[in-house]
C-alpha cells in the first residue's frame, strides 16, 4: 500500500444484505459528509447522502433509501429516483445529474472505504 492508498473499514461483508444500508460520517474533501453504503444485487456501493434536486439526505423523511420496488434510489422528500449502479437520475426533473459516489470495495471479507477524497470514517447507524 502506498502512501495516497488510505482504506477505511466499514463493516464485515456479510453485516450487509442486499437492500440494506448504513450511514457513515465522513471526512470527504475536508468537509464533513454523510454517506450511504448499501448492497445492490451483491454488489456494494456508496454515495454522500445528498440529493441532487434539493440538498436533502435521501432518507430524510423516511429511514429507508429504496424506492417500493427495490431496484431504485429514492430521495422520500421529492421523489427523486437515481440507478443504484451508477447514482445517475432517471426522473425529469434532474435527468443526467448523478449522486456523488465514494470509491469502496469489498475484499477479504470487509467493505472497506478507499477512497482518496476520504480522511477519517465515523459510523452513524447500524444496516437498516
Amino acid at each position: 500500500m502506498t502512501s495516497r492508498e488510505t482504506r477505511f473499514v466499514v463493516c464485515p461483508g456479510d453485516h450487509l444484505a442486499n437492500g440494506q444500508h448504513l450511514k457513515l460520517q465522513l471526512l470527504f474533501e475536508a468537509l464533513r459528509e454523510e454517506c450511504i453504503v448499501f448492497r445492490f444485487e451483491g454488489k456494494v456501493y456508496a454515495y454522500i447522502n445528498r440529493c441532487v434536486h434539493m440538498p436533502r439526505k435521501l432518507d430524510c423523511e423516511k429511514d429507508q433509501i429504496f424506492d417500493k420496488s427495490g431496484r431504485f434510489l429514492r430521495c422520500s422528500m421529492h421523489g427523486i429516483v437515481y440507478q443504484p449502479e451508477t447514482g445517475a437520475s432517471v426522473s425529469t426533473i434532474c435527468e443526467g445529474e448523478r449522486l456523488r459516489a465514494v470509491a469502496l470495495c469489498e475484499e477479504g471479507g470487509e467493505i472497506l472505504i478507499t477512497d482518496f477524497r476520504v480522511s477519517s470514517v465515523t459510523p452513524v447507524c447500524e444496516a437498516g
